[in-house]
């Protein structure tokens, strides 16, 4: 049922897209009710943060084992994150562009990365970078704004909504936002991105934080909209991957470690994690 939805979701865009402003006011509302619907369906999937250089982009270990994971479990949706260069870079990189191209001959969708530094960044920049993923590998699907902007402000909001909005008006799709912490409910309504990661760090939340339901909150909207990042995690936890999957449709978990203020433990995800098998498997169950 939910294919059949979604491809009555991709007709009814492109009869939007062609109407244009002669569309039925209620079109565009009838069109995000049947994405809402689609969207909630889905399985929980995988959000694959993949800061590992593409070299001998064939037979790349990290790379091919990403691939054949995807094949293994087509129904768990697969995101992946591919930063060249903190941001897409000055020039192509031709082992990015075909890791692009491999891993979306696999069905996974790519996310360029882009820093925003918690709202600090030009604005004009952050655009300056979309615009120039856009350029270097079109083949990119989606946008990842990393530190975003997370205060509960109606300025932080509007701020970075207006990015994700720039980033969709120039074809992106999905946009993540990564605050990597809990974030006012504000920035779900403004739409400052089609996912937010609520929460980033080396133990699993307890479930009323994974709920997030208080005034001011993220308990009104849909877990699709969320995402959780573990690392630091050495040993597999089944539960707590089967937990988050109930109020986060989207999820990594990776041994890799972070440690502040540690040059060692700087970067976790520069890595494929270990437990991405267990975790497609975990997501597969009923």
């Amino acid at each position: 049922m939910t294919r059949t939805v979604l491809a009555t979701v991709v007709a009814l865009a492109g009869i939007t897209a062609a109407r244009g402003a002669d569309e039925p006011p209620g079109a565009r509302r009838r069109l995000d009710a049947l994405e809402f619907h689609a969207r909630a369906a889905e399985r929980t999937g995988v959000l694959v943060p993949m800061y590992v250089y593409p070299a001998d982009v064939h037979k790349n270990p990290a790379y091919n084992r990403l691939i054949e994971i995807k094949r293994q479990f087509r129904t768990v949706p697969v995101w992946v994150i591919v930063n060249p260069a903190s941001g897409p870079g000055a020039r192509a990189d031709a082992n990015y562009t075909k890791a692009i191209d491999r891993l979306c001959g696999a069905g996974c969708v790519v996310l360029g990365y882009v820093p925003t530094t918690y709202g600090k960044r030009a604005a004009a920049d952050v655009r300056a970078d979309i615009d120039q993923w856009q350029k270097l590998y079109p083949r990119a699907q989606g946008i990842f704004f990393d530190e975003m902007v997370y205060e509960d402000t109606a300025a932080g909001a509007k701020h970075q909504a207006a990015l994700s909005a720039y980033a969709r008006d120039a074809g992106f799709w999905p946009t993540v936002g990564n605050p990597g912490a809990d974030t006012p409910g504000r920035y779900f309504t403004a739409k400052a991105a089609d996912v937010i990661v609520t929460y980033e760090g080396n133990t699993c939340p307890k479930e009323e934080r994974l709920k997030g339901d208080y005034f001011g909150g993220y308990a009104d909207h849909p877990p699709f909209t969320r995402g959780v990042l573990l690392h630091s995690q050495e040993k597999f936890d089944r539960a707590a991957v089967r937990l988050v999957s109930k109020y986060a449709g989207w999820v990594y978990v990776t041994e890799g470690v972070f440690r502040p203020n540690d040059p060692k433990a700087a970067n976790p995800w520069d890595r494929l994690s270990k437990h991405l098998e267990a975790t497609c498997e975990a997501l597969t169950e009923k």
